[in-house]
């Protein structure tokens, strides 16, 4: 059990517990099964943290949501299966799933971004069959591929955003009817922290916060060497995925004194929560984002918010945050200078906090359950 950063009276089960409560409870007939790929919790980030809040929400709303454990649990007992995020271990299930009959919803949690692809792959040959192959799909999305398949054996897909949804359709050819937009959302739980947790255990002073992995899509180093000029303070909470350790090292090497390190803090951690608030500035100028739950949750916090304009990020916050391109520097100097010294709109918050939290994303999800079961 843990406190919330800022009601010191009010307990809550931590996700920790949660998860170890779900893969040791029976199934039940009729559950709705929730999968992500197996390695997916060793490097926990966005998608994971959707899959669990969503799960939550579910929970709260009286259905029977449980972690496909697939030592002990039998698809058949199942109402449904919701498989988060594209694998091929998924595909393998989803296929069992429909030659037993249980319906399959898909939530892909995907962007395709040729900057990207252009800018972060470093064997040339990878790159050229990268972009390849995604202007050959954009050009006949009748090709197939696993990611198609397991697209047209869902009975639902549940992109994030309305642009997730029609890049989609314009590469794997989804019929429209079956797409159901569920935004991405944040904890209502945020708006009760306070800086205090923050300043307690780290200091008093103003920082530009970043929330994130340490790997290149992240762009942590960008931002570091976007604001040397500046000399503004950063904190950085997250670590580096398996296989990202040296750039994490250049990270570390870049931001000198002039950056804190809190390492990687889970989605409820209190000090997380915190930090959004004692925080100036908040910037995630990654590659893409669809829009990146760290942003939402600052943006709910109050904070001034600079983000990518690849991705779904203008669909969420509108003109209401700065954008900046992850590779120039200058502008993401500019936008982090500009909102350091203007703050936030405030209607910001609260359109975050009228569309995007995650009660309203269960009651959504649970209409689609709903609607392909019947």
């Amino acid at each position: 059990m843990i406190k919330t950063a800022g009601d010191s009276d009010v307990s809550i089960e931590d996700d920790a517990a949660w998860l170890a409560r779900q893969c040791r409870a029976p199934a039940r007939d009729g559950v709705v099964y929730l999968h992500s790929p197996t390695w997916a919790f060793q490097a926990p980030g966005g998608g994971e943290n959707q899959l669990v809040r969503t799960a939550r929400g579910l929970e709260e709303l009286g259905r029977a949501p449980r972690l496909f454990v697939p030592w002990v649990d039998r698809l058949e007992r199942g109402r449904l299966l919701h498989l988060f995020g594209m694998s091929r271990e998924g595909l393998d299930l989803a296929r069992v799933a429909r030659a037993r009959g249980i319906k399959v919803v898909v939530s892909p949690i995907c962007w395709y971004e040729p900057a990207a692809i252009r800018a972060l792959e470093p064997a040339f040959g990878r790159r050229l069959v990268g972009l390849a192959g995604y202007h050959a799909r954009s050009a006949a999305p009748w090709l197939p591929s696993w990611r198609r398949e397991l697209l047209m054996i869902a009975d639902a897909v549940l992109p994030n955003s309305r642009a997730e949804a029609r890049q989609l359709i314009r590469l794997f050819g989804l019929d429209p009817s079956r797409i159901h937009v569920i935004p991405n959302a944040v904890s209502p739980g945020l708006l009760e922290a306070g800086p205090e947790l923050f300043w307690e255990r780290i200091g008093r002073w103003d920082f530009v916060f970043f929330a994130g992995r340490l790997e290149p899509r992240k762009n942590p180093l960008g931002l570091i060497q976007a604001l040397a000029r500046s000399g503004l303070p950063i904190v950085i909470a997250g670590d580096a995925p398996a296989g990202q350790e040296a750039y994490a090292r250049r990270c570390r090497e870049a931001g000198g004194d002039r950056v804190h390190w809190l390492g990687r803090l889970a989605a409820d951690d209190p000090l997380l929560a915190s930090a959004y608030r004692a925080a100036r500035v908040f910037a995630l100028p990654s590659w893409f984002e669809t829009p990146g739950l760290a942003a939402l949750e600052a943006a709910l916090a109050g904070l001034p918010v600079v983000v990518t304009p690849h991705g779904s990020t203008r669909e969420y916050f509108g003109d209401l945050a700065a954008y900046a391109r992850p590779d120039s520097p200058t502008e993401i100097a500019r936008a982090v200078e500009r909102s350091w010294n203007e703050g936030a709109d405030p209607r910001l918050a609260r359109r975050i906090a009228d569309h995007y939290l995650w009660p309203q994303t269960a009651q959504l999800t649970a209409e689609v359950h709903d609607q392909i079961t019947e």
